[in-house]
């Protein structure tokens, strides 16, 4: 069984999730860290699959659950400590086995929009978490009968939208000259009910490491800034991360990230997850970041020789 946009009526999004940003989740930037927005829209993903009739999917002891394929993330405002936050969500697509889904993460005083997700995944067998499952028909009937449109913001802007295939491996990256910005260990901590890496914890081994790669970028964008600068540090406003073979709890991994592009306003950032002793693709995700004036809370111009000065850190040919 299968509903695309074309077969839908309009539906209202159903609110899936309220809280706010705790202290611990701000980030030495001041805001909240990127990969705490995953965390609570993994949470609301739960809440609407809940209310479409499938409650447990994300317990241990269910037969099926999801795997995801694919995010698509956009920052649209900054969230401090103490926001209050809500989020509404619906799906796009239900598909035999796969679904489309879209979240939208809204400041609860302001009613400003703070980030957009999309989300594919796949209905999965829970025993090997890869056989794909068709899903219930009552779920089918339901999700299909109340399908949403994407709202504008939630479409991509600054990463690609076209189906692409994952081009990363550990021997392109070591042939490329990316740099290896992070390599650890997946422990019980980063892990979900099936001991698989969660999205959430992607994203933060990204960013636990990526000061290793943009430090430098940082550096020459505020020397030929074209006025002073105070401290300055970094912000991403779009992510696109396609999911390889998910890492389970005990693995090892890598992340190598290179330059793939930049303009007068951004740089865009491409990070391979591997494992680091079978060259195995376990992500990849495109960044879309900037250079962030901590004092002004504004985005810092790349001028003309910030950018003749980055040309020579580009790596021709990078892709997710």
């Amino acid at each position: 069984m299968s509903a695309q946009q074309g077969d839908m009526i309009e539906t209202a999004m159903i609110e899936v999730w309220r809280g706010s940003v705790r202290q611990w989740e701000v980030d030495e930037n001041a805001h909240w860290n990127t990969q705490y927005y995953v965390a609570r829209a993994n949470e609301g993903l739960a809440v609407l699959f809940g209310f479409n009739g499938l409650p447990g999917l994300f317990s241990p002891t269910s037969a099926t659950t999801i795997a995801y394929n694919e995010h698509h993330i956009r920052f649209h405002r900054e969230a401090h400590a103490g926001t209050s936050l809500h989020m509404t969500a619906g799906f796009l697509e239900i598909g035999e086995t796969t679904a489309f889904a879209v979240l939208m993460l809204y400041d609860s005083h302001s009613g400003q929009l703070a980030a957009s997700f999309r989300v594919r995944l796949t209905h999965v067998d829970a025993a090997d978490l890869k056989t794909p499952r068709p899903w219930p028909s009552a779920f089918c009937e339901k999700a299909s009968a109340s399908l949403v449109e994407a709202p504008r913001e939630a479409l991509a802007r600054g990463t690609g939208n076209e189906p692409v295939t994952i081009s990363a491996s550990r021997g392109r990256a070591v042939a490329l000259g990316l740099k290896r910005t992070a390599m650890s260990l997946i422990e019980p901590e980063a892990c979900d009910a099936f001991h698989r890496l969660g999205p959430q914890k992607f994203i933060g081994a990204v960013g636990g490491g990526v000061k290793q790669l943009t430090g430098p970028f940082r550096e020459i964008v505020s020397k030929h800034a074209e006025t002073p600068l105070g401290k300055v540090g970094g912000a991403v406003l779009e992510f696109r991360i396609l999911y390889g073979e998910t890492p389970r709890l005990g693995d090892c991994f890598e992340i190598w990230g290179g330059l793939q592009k930049t303009d007068q306003r951004v740089m865009s950032l491409i990070f391979w997850m591997v494992d680091p002793f079978s060259g195995q693709v376990f992500g990849t995700m495109q960044s879309v970041a900037v250079v962030f004036d901590l004092g002004a809370r504004a985005i810092v111009q790349i001028s003309a020789a910030a950018t003749q000065a980055l040309a020579p850190l580009v790596t021709e040919g990078l892709a997710l």
